[in-house]
C-alpha cells in the first residue's frame, strides 16, 4: 500500500468542508410557527338599487361588473360589451353585436329573453352572460331559469340558470 501524502490529505479534507457546511445548515435554527394575526378578509358590498350588474368574461369565467348610476336596461349594455376601463382590467365578451330588438319578460319562474338574431350560434359562455345578467336584473332568486329565444327558435341550452 502506498503512503498518502500530506497534500492529498489536505485536498481530501477541503473536499469535505462543503459537505460539513451543508450538514450544519449554515447556522440557521428551526423555529415553530409564529402567529401574527387573523387571516385577511374582505366584505363585498352588494350593488345599490341604482346600479346595473352585467356579466362579462374574465380569465376565470364570468365576472359580475357593477355600473353605478341610474339603472338602465341591461341587455343593450351587455351587448355593447365592456367599456374601456373594464377591457383594461381584462374583461371581454363572447356576445356578437346586437342585431335587433332585445326584450326581457318574467312569467312564473321563467325569465324569457328575446333577441332579434339567431341564438343557436351563441357559445355556452355567451348564453350564460345573458342568463346571469337577466336573472340579476329581474330577481335574485337562484330557482329561476332563463329561456333565450331568437329568430332561429330557443337556444340549445335553454332554460339556463346562473351558476355564479
Amino acid at each position: 500500500m502506498r503512503p498518502v501524502s500530506a497534500g492529498a490529505r489536505a485536498v481530501a479534507a477541503l473536499a469535505l468542508v462543503p459537505a460539513g457546511l451543508l450538514a450544519a445548515g449554515c447556522g440557521i435554527q428551526s423555529t415553530d410557527v409564529i402567529a401574527v394575526g387573523d387571516p385577511a378578509s374582505a366584505q363585498a358590498m352588494p350593488p345599490s338599487d341604482d346600479s346595473t350588474v352585467l356579466y362579462f368574461t374574465g380569465p376565470d369565467g364570468l365576472m359580475p361588473v357593477v355600473r353605478e348610476g341610474a339603472p338602465r336596461p341591461p341587455l343593450p349594455l351587455l351587448f355593447a360589451g365592456p367599456n374601456q376601463d373594464e377591457r383594461a382590467a381584462g374583461l371581454g365578451t363572447e356576445l356578437p353585436p346586437s342585431q335587433g330588438a332585445l326584450k326581457m319578460s318574467v312569467s312564473g319562474s321563467t325569465v324569457t329573453v328575446v333577441l332579434g338574431q339567431d341564438v343557436s350560434r351563441l357559445t355556452p359562455l355567451a348564453q350564460r352572460q345573458i342568463a346571469c345578467t337577466a336573472l340579476r336584473t329581474v330577481v335574485r332568486d337562484r330557482e329561476r331559469r332563463v329561456t333565450i329565444n331568437g329568430t332561429g327558435g330557443p337556444s340549445p341550452l335553454s332554460p339556463l340558470a346562473c351558476p355564479t
